[in-house]
């Protein structure tokens, strides 16, 4: 099968690329080429966004399958649309678990729960998206699958409030200063593998059971925010102090904090994988996070150049702290 992964470098795509190749697919990475090229990957080198430039570099080519997984907005589609009509079998959209309707009804979320986040506006963008193309699969049959991932990671990445794919929190840990958890730590979170998912998303490209229909691919374990940040610790070597702030006091505090977490984080996520289970037998939650965060700690005792420190999530932490600790003095 020859497929076209559009960015194939990042936390998500990278393991769907090593995933493809695993099954002896004719692998082609389309990016700008910032990255270095996934090992056993055929480059092309475009800007997507630049349409003159994305159809001069993929001229003469059709695909089985392409999975796209740095559109963002209803014009990155467009131009999608434009490149690959009669170009390829199928077109895997990778939107996000974050469209599902906020506040929820209802759990655990189906796919046919309404997608609906007027907190988000990321999350609003990528719901245009889907409604453009299944408007698109409507009028002409584009041959469309809608991929939705929820907090996915990957080695190297420990999830936390502020953030998932730097050293800020593990290292505040390390040197036993106070960590921020929004609200009490108590809401349920789905956290999912990058390996885990990748099954998932190989498993429906060039599955003509997946033209035209929608699936979220999560795993099925489940966590507090709590756990989720006692688990960096326990992989860290050390006892995290947690300090429990409402999440409208960080987004007051911090406004860009404000629409992942009361668009996302604040919410009860769990799912039911029933539908991609269906069609994907061999998709299964391999990778509990405790073990996932030991494999990113051990990742980043191999590149110790990596243990970043981002003074910016750093500053917001503290001026979290800062803020609740004045308030809670002054109440007495």
């Amino acid at each position: 099968m020859k497929v076209l992964i559009i960015g194939g470098t990042g936390n998500i795509s990278l393991e769907v690329v090593k995933q493809s190749r695993r099954r002896g697919w004719k692998v082609f990475v389309l990016n700008r080429g910032n990255s270095p090229e996934p090992e056993g990957t055929r480059p092309i080198h475009a800007d997507i966004r630049d349409r003159d430039a994305a159809t001069r570099a993929l001229r003469g080519h059709s695909w089985d399958a392409v999975a796209q997984f740095v559109a963002f907005e209803p014009a990155h589609v467009e131009i999608d649309l434009e490149l690959f009509r009669g170009k390829t079998r199928q077109y895997l959209f990778t939107s996000s678990a974050s469209v599902y309707h906020k506040p929820l009804h209802h759990w655990p979320i189906t796919e046919a729960t309404p997608a609906f986040n007027p907190f988000w506006d990321y999350a609003m963008k990528k719901i245009a998206c889907e409604q453009r193309l299944a408007r698109a699969y409507a009028e002409d049959g584009f041959p469309m699958t809608i991929v939705r991932p929820s907090h996915t990671y990957s080695e190297g990445w420990f999830p936390s409030s502020f953030g998932s794919r730097d050293f800020t929190v593990a290292a505040r840990m390390l040197a036993g200063k106070e960590i921020v958890v929004h609200g009490d730590g108590e809401t349920p979170w789905t956290l999912t593998h990058s390996t885990d998912f990748a099954i998932g998303f190989a498993g429906l490209m060039g599955n003509r059971g997946a033209i035209g229909e929608t699936f979220h691919i999560t795993s099925d374990f489940v966590y507090t925010w709590n756990e989720i940040h006692r688990s960096i610790g326990e992989a860290l070597g050390v006892e995290p102090k947690l300090v429990h702030v409402p999440s409208e006091i960080i987004a007051r505090v911090v406004p860009s904090r404000g629409p992942s977490l009361l668009g996302d984080k604040v919410h009860c996520l769990v799912f039911d994988n029933s539908k991609i289970k269906r069609l994907v037998p061999d998709f299964s939650a391999r990778i509990p996070f405790h073990e996932g965060a030991r494999m990113s700690a051990a990742w980043y005792e191999a590149h110790p150049e990596k243990k970043v420190i981002d003074a910016a999530i750093d500053n917001e932490v503290e001026a979290v702290l800062t803020a609740w600790h004045s308030m809670v003095a002054r109440l007495g």
